[in-house]
Formats: structure tokens, sequence, C-alpha cells
């Protein structure tokens, strides 16, 4: 297997997994609709290719060797993903006043670039499956650009999965229901996030 497809598979199970980002993505989408989501879905583009960026430039080996730093990174990123599941599990059931609880591109901004987790995903990608290209700042280049192209088709995935169930939300008791487990998935990635570090 090339180095390329090596890498796009491992990118695809890292940022593709179901945690704060896809889940709310799927819930945006179910609740507004794709088209309503494309602001959230380019904020989070926007906010992992910053964190692509901090990581190659060395903030994921600072959080990896000031543990202290790492934490504070996690509570901030942790608090923000717990206030974004609140807005989703709060979301009024009338699509009309619910529109100003609609997530935006500086939400998906935040999501990524405070997620500590994106930062120690990144440090396992650049130490293990950057591409062999030289000079060292070409391969940093083509990684990220081979792990963005990988995290614009999962999150695109992940917002027609939202537009599937759609239909569902239609029903307020379903639509209450599916907001309450969005946003406990997004609880429980957080805390999953802890206990792993």
């Amino acid at each position: 297997m090339s180095q390329v497809a090596t890498l796009a598979i491992t990118a695809m199970l890292l940022f593709g997994s179901p945690g704060p980002g896809p889940m709310t993505i799927v819930a945006t989408s179910a609740t507004f609709g794709v088209r309503k989501t494309l602001s959230l879905y380019a904020g989070i583009l926007t906010g992992l290719a910053i964190s692509m960026v901090a990581a190659a430039l060395g903030l994921a080996a600072l959080l990896a060797a000031w543990p202290s730093a790492k934490l504070t990174l996690q509570i901030v990123g942790g608090l923000y993903v717990l206030y974004l599941a609140y807005r989703i599990a709060s979301t009024p059931l009338d699509i009309n006043a619910a529109e100003g609880a609609r997530l935006t591109m500086r939400d998906g901004v935040l999501l990524n670039v405070l997620n500590p987790k994106s930062y120690a995903v990144l440090l396992v990608i650049y130490s293990q499956f950057l591409l062999p290209l030289s000079p060292t700042a070409i391969a940093y280049v083509a990684t990220m650009g081979v792990c963005l192209a990988v995290a614009v088709f999962t999150n695109i995935f992940w917002m027609c999965v939202g537009g599937a169930i759609r239909p569902l939300v239609q029903h307020p008791l379903f639509s209450r229901l599916l907001r309450l487990t969005f946003a406990l998935l997004m609880i429980g990635a957080v805390s999953w996030a802890f206990v792993q570090s």
C-alpha cells in the first residue's frame, strides 16, 4: 500500500470517527438541513487547517512536552464542547425559533482550534505518517493536504447522515430525543478524551 493511501486511511479513521465535530455536523444538518450547515462545515475545516499549521509549527509537540498546557487546553476545549452540546440539546423545536441557535462558522473554527484531540492526532500523523518528501516543509504541506481532503469527505458524509435523518426531526418527540442523544455523544467523546489522556 502506498504511503499516501496509508496516510489517507489513518486520517479517515482519526478524523472521521464519531467525535464532537462529526456529531455537531450531524445534529446541525438534521435540524437545519445540509445547506444551512455549510457555514459550520466550513468553520470546522478552517479550524482543522489552523490546527494543522499550529501542530506543524510545534504546538502539538509543545502540548505533549507541557502537560499543564495540554490540561488547560483540554479543559477549555472540553467546556466549549459542553457549551455546544447544551446549545444542540436546548435548540427550540420550532425551526423558525431555532434559527438563532444554529451553529455558525465561528463555532466550527473554535471547535477544532480548542480541541486537544486534534493536536494529539496531528502529532501522531506528523510523527508516524509524514509523507517522505523533501524539503520537510513540502512534506508537511502535502500531509496536511491529504488530511484536509479526507476531512472534507468525511464531514460531507456526516452532513449527509444528518440530512438523511432530517425528516425524522420533524416529529417533536424524536427531535428532542435525537438532539439530546447527539449532545450526550459529544459529552461522551469529551469524557473519553479526558480518560485517554
